[in-house]
């Protein structure tokens, strides 16, 4: 009986352990989701628009805490192509927080928003890198945060044997190597001219008639040529200087919905 009894007990403190694993997680995360939508529902009540956000950190709010780790992928352009359409005859605020992601989807939502009858406004917290410069790039405006960054959009050619490097390091190892290069450099040489030019025809397409042609060779240098790392910050001010439309007045309200986020480490702790 005793041995029954301490099985029960043993069973009981199982399943309530996978239970807490399981469910705890997941309450968590529709209280945030709540405390967003209510936030996301404010800000549309406040400037009239329909606001998108797309924010990609690590949070620990999967199984046992693991943290997820997020970038820009085709789903993300599914769900903000909807959204696009659902705005209608409204303007469009799109929160972007990013290190940027694959450039597919990047392009097919700067499309999207770049197509968009009535204003368009990326907002950037704190960064918005490659796809996410990409994305903030389309919009009519931008408004970052006084510390906020953006970065180069230079494609980035690779497979999963050599790894990935930027397009113009494939063309400068060619060059340096010479007749030396074995055949995959001249391969990923060749997809590395193509993909660059690719990238110039995109820029151009979402910054027509935004910025006047010095600006834009300005910008095509910065972003896409190649003089900068890929990982490269640059400041509201910087683009300010290559002639994007600029602000740094982010609203309060963005503020707050980026602080519902749940970071997968808590390092940093400090009073309000």
């Amino acid at each position: 009986m005793d041995n029954m009894n301490t099985l029960d007990l043993l069973t009981f403190f199982f399943i309530a352990f996978v239970l807490y694993a399981v469910l705890l997680p997941q309450i968590q995360l529709w209280n945030l989701r709540r405390s967003r939508m209510g936030l996301i529902k404010e800000m549309e009540q406040a400037w009239g628009s329909k606001v998108l956000t797309m924010v990609h950190k690590k949070e620990a709010i999967s199984l046992f805490g693991l943290p997820i780790y997020q970038f820009i992928d085709v789903e993300d352009a599914e769900e903000l192509l909807r959204g696009i359409r659902s705005a209608g005859s409204r303007p469009i605020d799109v929160i972007v927080h990013s290190p940027g992601g694959q450039l597919l989807p990047s392009i097919q939502i700067a499309r999207a928003l770049r197509n968009h009858p009535h204003k368009t406004r990326a907002i950037i917290p704190h960064y918005a890198m490659s796809g996410g410069t990409i994305i903030a790039l389309a919009c009519d405006e931008m408004v970052m945060d006084a510390d906020a960054v953006i970065g180069p959009v230079d494609p980035q050619v690779g497979d999963l044997i050599r790894g990935s490097y930027p397009a113009h390091s494939w063309i400068y190892a060619t060059e340096m190597k010479g007749k030396n290069a074995d055949d995959a450099s001249f391969v990923m040489r060749h997809i590395s001219e193509r993909a660059l030019s690719m990238m110039k025809d995109h820029l151009r397409e979402l910054l027509e008639g935004r910025v006047d042609e010095d600006s834009l060779g300005e910008i095509d240098r910065m972003l896409l040529g190649g003089e900068k790392v890929h990982s490269l910050p640059i400041s509201s001010k910087e683009a300010r200087k290559m002639g994007l439309f600029v602000t740094t007045e982010v609203p309060d309200q963005v503020h707050r919905y980026m602080s519902t986020f749940r970071a997968s480490k808590g390092s940093v702790e400090y009073l309000s």
